[in-house]
């Protein structure tokens, strides 16, 4: 047998070097070309990983897109998407005045759908603050600096912003207009007409001017003349719903029903799911005496939401009206919770779901239920008639319960308590 000595394992010394096919050198040489390339092409091959795995990165907004988006939303009426807009806008340049102005405008007018919303005045005020701090000789800054005073109750303070606005931009309508609203607040009115004529000669297309022009008229009983600015208002901002809210104050005080009715209609037209509208259209009915169709609008601004509690409290007041105490009650107590929780000041709260609530108890012979809440309504800044109505529950109460405290009933009380009509524009 022959022996094949090449194939042999034993060796003895250096082994022999194995052959490798031609192939295997290929496949080398074509992974080792890969693995440079995508070590000098890291960033890009794993920023298209990260693509495939994610989907495909969407570029940043610039503050400008977004300003012009929030101004849309604006003058579409939907003032939420507005302000998120504008306060994305106003992160991204907070230098950017023009956006900042807009952005404050925009929180303003939406403080006005409720007192839940009053938090949006506040956060306005604190922009501006921030922005007059650091741009105190910026026209823009002191006029923002100005409507956030005034619509925060420092309305002397917003005067002086308001002066020197002007003094900054002598031909700007906006600087005049909040002026004119601050000393319309101030009740300084003649000078809140001639500033809010000054800020409509400037700009007879100015919506803030306009409206100015109408709270100053209306503040003299001109509510003819407010009318119709408010009426040139609402032709340059069709949209805006606050105009359509302070119109209708002045068409019930001129006891027109149906055209506040149509007000408040307009506002639902634009926006169906309004749940101010529906409430005021539910104070417009109750005026009228017409406590059927009050009560069915109530009810509906509560379906939309059941956190508002200014239907919760004029659903009450129409319950109470059609004597259905225990109902008026439910309602009144929910107003109440609804404004404790979110830690209303004494005098923000609406004070008749405490007082009314206390008289329906009263009404229903429950003097231990009715006497701690009318005396809580007591510190609650009452007007005349209100305080009036509580002590004469009180004096009843006082008549049934002979260890009854009366020190604290300080007047004779008049007859028959009957709840007084909702107060104030918003």
């Amino acid at each position: 047998m022959q022996i094949r000595r090449d194939r042999s394992n034993l060796h003895f010394g250096r082994q022999a070097r194995r052959r490798w096919p031609g192939w295997f050198f290929g496949m080398w040489m074509v992974t080792m070309a890969l693995v440079i390339l995508m070590t000098i092409y890291f960033e890009d091959v794993q920023s298209s990983t990260m693509e495939i795995i994610y989907g495909t990165a969407t570029p940043t907004t610039s503050a400008v897109t977004l300003a012009t988006q929030a101004e849309a939303a604006f003058q579409a009426g939907d003032l939420e998407e507005s302000v998120n807009k504008y306060r994305d806008a106003a992160r991204l340049e907070p230098d950017n005045l023009d956006v900042v102005f807009q952005f404050v405008r925009a929180l303003i007018y939406r403080s006005f759908a409720g007192r839940n919303y009053a938090f949006l005045a506040e956060e306005a005020l604190a922009v501006a603050e921030q922005t007059v701090q650091k741009y105190p000789d910026d026209a823009r800054a002191q006029a923002m600096y100005s409507l956030a005073l005034v619509e925060n109750g420092r309305s002397e303070e917003a005067i002086a912003a308001g002066i020197r606005a002007i003094e900054l931009a002598p031909q700007w309508a906006e600087a005049h207009a909040y002026l004119s609203m601050a000393y319309r607040a101030q009740g300084r009115y003649r000078q809140a007409i001639e500033s809010a004529d000054r800020a409509v000669e400037l700009n007879e297309m100015s919506v803030d001017s306009k409206r100015a022009l109408a709270l100053s008229l209306a503040f003299v009983g001109e509510f003819d003349l407010a009318i119709q600015a408010y009426n040139d208002a609402i032709a340059i901002a069709p949209r805006m719903d606050a105009l359509y809210f302070e119109l209708a104050v002045y068409y019930l005080a001129q006891e027109n029903y149906d055209a506040a009715v149509a007000a408040y209609d307009q506002v639902l037209a634009n926006d169906p799911a309004n749940v101010k509208a529906y409430t005021r259209k539910c104070e417009a009915y109750f005026r009228q005496r017409d406590d059927a169709r009050a009560q069915e609008a109530c009810e509906q601004a509560i379906l939309l939401d059941n956190t508002f509690p200014e239907a919760w409290r004029q659903l009450g007041m129409v319950q109470y009206t059609r004597r259905n105490y225990e109902g008026a009650i439910e309602s009144f107590e929910t107003c109440a919770e609804i404004q404790e929780a979110r830690n209303f000041a004494l005098d923000d709260r609406e004070i008749e779901c405490w007082y009314l609530r206390g008289l329906a108890w009263y009404l229903l012979n429950r003097c231990d239920e009715a006497v701690p809440l009318l005396q809580e309504s007591l510190i609650m800044s009452p007007n005349e008639t209100v305080e009036r109505l509580t002590y004469e529950g009180l004096s009843f109460c006082a008549e049934k319960d002979p260890h009854f405290d009366n020190s604290i009933i300080p007047t004779p009380i008049p007859p028959t308590p009957i709840p007084p009509e909702p107060i104030g524009v918003f």
